[in-house]
């Protein structure tokens, strides 16, 4: 049996709570770290401790430097989107914090720590220590078929996930084509079509973490959001639940371009290239216009804004600019699906409308680091001189469609647990304690194997 330490958690501050209880069901033993205010509200069944009450004076020995060279997504944005640098003060907070976790792991003789996410500067902290001393990590994220899958993964999310990327690897899988046809996009078990948790109550939980932070009951965990623009996305997203699809006439031929959330992780951190969605823009239209030349086509391109990313960019300078342009649409509100149905390619960062594009047998272009950049399966545009180039060779060639199905089963029957993050489901915690409780089995006996004949 093994010893579990959970961190945080995401906007369903119940979702740790409820893995640890099935896993504590099943022999093992857990703890559970709060950081946040808003975290009180939730009764936990498992030894909790809340840690802003625990911290000390003391320092975890690490440099400042080595601190900054973290994945840590609070210096990230400062650097990059607001343009400052991480005070000394705010670096001397993550080495208390970094000290207690230390302390704490070493105490309860943690084997396993839970993350969800991963960049948060508490996690990447723990991380770190988890790395020094040899100590396992689970990392959790919404699930690539949303909201009816969730990403529990060993080694990471995304392009650090454990994903194969060999394409021979999904050419020896075998599929069952009538799942994959009733399931594909909806839950094989109908308990998980419940409602997700309530929007005022994932509003009132950030709110009670924020006030924490602003009466210095614990550090501000939101350095990318104040409450006015927490406000702001909160009444921007209840209106646009309400919001009539967008009408729209599709073109004959087109290719479909989804925004991301523009300080999203997958942009700051997995896109080398294009750190604004301004600049994919004028790259595609570029590309699409040289290729309408030069072949007399009509191609025009579809822009979906991305709802999580309206509050904060509403890109009117970019609509401003190609407000007079022939064959460019933007579009806030409109089925996704019917977009990716008519496309005749989706270029794409490393969104995971890729992934429901590959779903639907389309054609896909990357420009970023994704774990779906697998030869046969999609086409991915290293540089941005060569996009030009990769969709003309894109859009006339055919589809490996036996690889891409192969690819999709893998993703949705094998890699992904069917569950729902977003409510408080017991079904989807019991489901994700029996992978994390198969896998700590399958290591057992490997490394009992392995001790046999001395590895």
């Amino acid at each position: 049996m093994s010893n579990y330490l959970f961190l945080r958690g995401n906007r369903n501050k119940s979702f740790f709570m409820n893995i640890a209880t099935s896993l504590e069901e099943k022999g093992h033993t857990c703890h559970l770290l709060k950081f946040e205010l808003g975290e009180l509200l939730f009764k936990s069944n498992v030894s909790t401790l809340f840690v802003p009450f625990h911290v000390t004076k003391d320092e975890y020995p690490i440099s400042n430097e080595e601190l900054c060279r973290l994945s840590i997504y609070n210096i990230t944005y400062r650097r990059d989107i607001l343009g400052s640098d991480v005070s000394a003060k705010e670096l001397k907070t993550y080495k208390r914090y970094m000290y207690f976790i230390d302390r704490y792991i070493e105490s309860k003789d943690i084997q396993v720590i839970c993350l969800f996410n991963g960049y948060h500067w508490i996690d990447q902290v723990a991380k770190y220590i988890a790395n020094k001393r040899g100590i396992e990590i689970v990392y959790f994220e919404d699930g690539l078929f949303r909201p009816y899958t969730v990403t529990c993964d060993h080694k990471g999310i995304n392009q650090e996930s454990s994903i194969p990327r060999s394409p021979d690897y999904y050419d020896a899988i075998e599929i069952d084509r009538e799942r994959m046809r009733l399931y594909l996009f909806q839950p094989e078990l109908e308990q998980l079509k419940e409602k997700n948790e309530s929007l005022f109550i994932v509003a009132f939980v950030k709110l009670l973490s924020m006030l924490g932070g602003l009466f210095r009951i614990h550090p501000n965990y939101y350095v990318h959001i104040t409450f006015w623009q927490g406000l702001k996305y909160f009444v921007q997203k209840k209106f646009f639940s309400k919001r009539r699809p967008d009408r729209l006439e599709l073109p004959k031929e087109y290719v479909f371009v989804p925004f991301q959330v523009s300080r999203d992780t997958q942009i700051l951190y997995h896109s080398p290239t294009i750190k604004d969605m301004r600049d994919l823009l004028d790259l595609v239209y570029e590309s699409v216009e040289t290729i309408n030349i030069e072949q007399n086509r009509n191609i025009e391109v579809l822009v979906k804004e991305h709802p999580e990313d309206m509050s904060r960019n509403n890109y009117q300078d970019l609509k401003k600019k190609y407000k007079n342009v022939q064959g460019v649409t933007f579009i806030k509100k409109y089925g996704v699906s019917k977009l990716l149905n008519n496309a005749a390619a989706v270029i794409t960062i490393n969104s995971t409308v890729g992934v429901e594009a590959l779903a639907r047998n389309k054609k896909v272009i990357t420009l970023g680091e994704a774990f779906y950049n697998i030869e046969g399966v999609v086409d991915h545009c290293s540089s941005p001189d060569k996009l030009t180039d990769v969709l003309k060779g894109t859009l006339q060639k055919p589809i490996n469609k036996t690889r891409i199905q192969k690819f999709i089963y893998y993703l949705r029957f094998i890699y992904q647990i069917e569950g729902s993050i977003q409510s408080r489901n017991k079904l989807t915690a019991e489901k994700i304690a029996d992978r994390i409780d198969t896998n700590n089995q399958r290591k057992e006996r490997e490394h009992e194997i392995c001790s046999r004949h001395t590895c």
